[in-house]
């Protein structure tokens, strides 16, 4: 129910935050420990749900895939090398594309996409690799590892690119890099992800699936809070002032971006060979990112920046229909591929016509018994 409700859930949050974004301000706004209270800095509903949401990503990470992560170190840095690859080759192609278009709308536009392929990598990845029969260890140990690398990526990133854009531009990237090199990160993503893994591994290692039920529910409510909260700040906006432009060009340019990241994703996975259960976890690996830290980042940093926030809110909507055409397409390759098989093994079969009289009945005997049997009739004919 979850999963198949999922895609129509969060796109009814973004309708009530553009709606009635009241609550969602609240949830932004509201500091739970009063202001300058806490040693931890700002603190609110937002940062909670997001640290719940990682949480319950490392209470799905089981001990064994920790295991195979160790096992299999090759085809780890394999996977995120086809992600750097697939996501490095698209920002130099849009930052290309962006010295030709200036202005802040499309300056701002840019940065929504180069902010989402920056971000590590999608929790949800995980669940369609799984739906898709592919290599869930890969999937899991992927988003593991860029969660973990993502203070040292995701700022080195996004500095790059703010010296590849225009100046007036540069400003925002290095806000963001600075913002998420702090202490951003390591409280509200990594720290909890690791809690979860410890978690699971010390009180739920046994006990997790009589749970997963109400920690995917959990899951769920945080992911549609968030994404609620965060369409608050923008959203309304857009609603009243009836930009359908920006939305139009929004959503264009995020399909063709999530497109582009499953095909590159897919023909790197080719020319590396890669089984289909690999080519399938890198391909969502490697296009969906984790625009829950994404948009909070952004409406956080940069809160007027409302193309930035529109681009971000609609790749969440795009990259989970991506991946679902590209999950069915992976199902009807399989039963092709199944149908196949069965043809050819059908074809190589060959039946041989059984005649009720004795002479022509073809005999089961072996090549040794039937020539002893030739003998002995031999034999008795000249005899």
């Amino acid at each position: 129910m979850i999963q198949r409700y999922l895609l129509p859930l969060i796109a009814l949050a973004y309708l009530l935050s553009a709606i009635q974004p009241e609550l969602g301000i609240w949830l932004r706004t509201h500091q739970l420990l009063g202001y300058g209270k806490s040693p931890l800095g700002e603190i609110t509903s937002v940062h909670l749900l997001l640290a719940g949401l990682l949480l319950n990503t490392g209470l799905a990470v089981p001990l064994k895939e920790l295991i195979w992560l160790g096992r299999h170190p090759k085809m780890v840095l394999l996977g995120l090398s086809i992600r750097l690859t697939a996501c490095g080759l698209i920002m130099l192609l849009l930052l290309a594309g962006g010295s030709l278009l200036t202005g802040l709308f499309w300056n701002a536009m840019l940065l929504g996409l180069i902010l989402v392929m920056v971000m590590p990598v999608a929790n949800s990845s995980a669940g369609w690799s799984h739906h898709s029969d592919a290599n869930v260890g890969l999937s899991i140990s992927l988003i593991l590892v860029s969660v973990i690398l993502s203070p040292l990526l995701v700022p080195g990133l996004l500095q790059l690119a703010g010296n590849l854009t225009q100046e007036n531009a540069s400003i925002s990237y290095s806000s963001l890099a600075e913002s998420y090199a702090g202490s951003f990160v390591m409280l509200w993503v990594i720290l909890p992800a690791i809690a979860g893994i410890i978690c699971r591994a010390a009180f739920l290692q046994d006990r997790y699936f009589r749970y997963k039920a109400v920690i995917k529910a959990a899951t769920c409510l945080c992911l549609l809070l968030l994404n609620y909260a965060n369409g608050a700040v923008s959203l309304p906006q857009i609603f009243h002032h009836g930009a359908g432009f920006v939305v139009g060009v929004a959503a264009l340019c995020t399909i063709l971006l999530c497109i582009s990241l499953f095909l590159a994703a897919w023909m790197v996975s080719r020319l590396c060979r890669l089984s289909q259960r690999d080519q399938l976890a890198v391909m969502y690996s490697t296009a969906m990112s984790n625009t829950g830290v994404a948009l909070v980042l952004a409406t956080s940093v940069l809160p007027h920046h409302t193309t930035t926030h529109i681009t971000i809110i609609f790749y969440t909507l795009i990259q989970h229909i991506i991946a679902g055409i590209v999950d069915e397409l992976s199902i009807h390759s399989a039963c092709s591929l199944e149908c196949g098989r069965e043809e050819d093994i059908s074809s190589t079969i060959t039946s041989q016509p059984i005649s009720k009289s004795f002479p022509e009945r073809p005999t089961t005997q072996t090549g040794s018994q039937a020539a002893v049997t030739r003998e002995n009739s031999v034999v008795s004919k000249g005899s």
